[in-house]
């Protein structure tokens, strides 16, 4: 009886390492291998995930660097737009000035030769 528990013992034993160890090493292996590519597909992916994160961070920095040139455009007309204002302001000013200058020199001159003589402007 020992003997044959000792030959089912071995029979089972052989069962084993023919058959169970080489299918447990393949099944490893294949689940290595498969661990393998999900690793690399992951790395793909993520890798894809970056440049397109980089395209679009590229498209944001230059959308931002036309705004900021549109901006310092705008600002630039602002002033150019003050500076002609101001410089409107002072010719009327002067303009203004020589008209009540005027005025003042044509009094002057009719006090002078007295404008008995003068005709207003007619329409008709």
């Amino acid at each position: 009886m020992e003997e044959q528990a000792f030959e089912w013992l071995q029979a089972v034993g052989s069962m084993v390492t023919t058959v169970l160890l080489p299918l447990l090493g393949v099944f490893m292996f294949y689940d290595a291998k498969k661990r393998k590519e999900n690793a690399s597909a992951r790395k793909a992916e993520a890798e894809n995930i970056t440049s397109y994160a980089a395209e679009w961070k590229e498209l944001y920095e230059k959308k931002e660097r036309k705004v900021m040139e549109q901006d310092e455009k705008i600002d630039q007309l602002y002033a150019e737009k003050n500076e002609d204002r101001q410089r409107i302001r002072e010719l009327m000013e002067k303009n203004t000035a020589l008209e009540i200058e005027n005025i003042k020199l044509q009094a002057r001159r009719c006090d002078v030769r007295g404008c008995s003589g003068r005709k207003p402007p007619s329409d008709y």
